[in-house]
């Protein structure tokens, strides 16, 4: 279909006055939606407040007695009870070195084949690549591997009545427009490899 520059010219002022009146539209519902639910919330302020300084409060006792009490979480390291999870959780193990300079001097003498890996071509050391090295090596290089320490968690979830609400509603939400929805292509999708890190 040809055009002149003129056409071109009004198609985008068309498409971009349509742009104005779903923004403008979009706009306008979101106020209104806002209007409608604020009187809900007014009504709900006071109690969801209260409700949410009493989850605070139990959340810090909470925390307050496991600090107190790693003895109780030897095994097992944790415990569920109607959604929250808490016990204790092991700390990541972190590495440790006096100098940069050193253990990359190190790196360079002693395996020349992982000094691309393991050093940044600024000359800094790459900590995820130096975890992945066996600890003989690590010890040659000057690297200590500081052992991750217990640490306290605390995760609220759903409870049961939460999960068999979302369900319902979920199910409820796919039947909306089963009939005139066109069914969804299957096929395989295509699976990298992973990288590591």
């Amino acid at each position: 279909m040809t055009a002149t520059l003129a056409q071109i010219r009004a198609a985008a002022e068309t498409l971009a006055n349509a742009h104005n009146d779903t923004s403008g539209c979009a706009a306008l519902l979101q106020a209104e939606i806002k209007n409608a639910i604020a009187p809900i919330l007014a009504r709900y302020k006071a109690t969801l407040d209260g409700y949410a300084a009493a989850e605070a409060v139990a959340h810090k006792n909470l925390e307050e007695l496991l600090i107190a009490n790693p003895q109780l979480f030897k095994k097992p390291r944790s415990l569920s009870i109607d959604g929250v999870r808490c016990g204790y959780i092991k700390a990541a193990d972190t590495l440790d070195w006096a100098d940069d300079a050193a253990v990359i001097a190190r790196i360079k003498a002693l395996r020349e084949d992982l000094a691309p890996v393991l050093i940044r071509t600024q000359e800094s050391l790459v900590v995820d690549a130096l975890a992945g090295v066996d600890a003989k090596d690590l010890v040659g290089f000057g690297v200590r591997t500081i052992t991750g320490a217990d640490n306290i968690f605390i995760t609220v979830g759903d409870n049961d009545a939460e999960k068999l609400t979302k369900l319902v509603i979920a199910a409820a939400a796919s039947r909306q427009g089963e009939e005139d929805k066109p069914k969804a292509a299957r096929g395989k999708a295509k699976v990298g490899k992973a990288v590591a890190a």
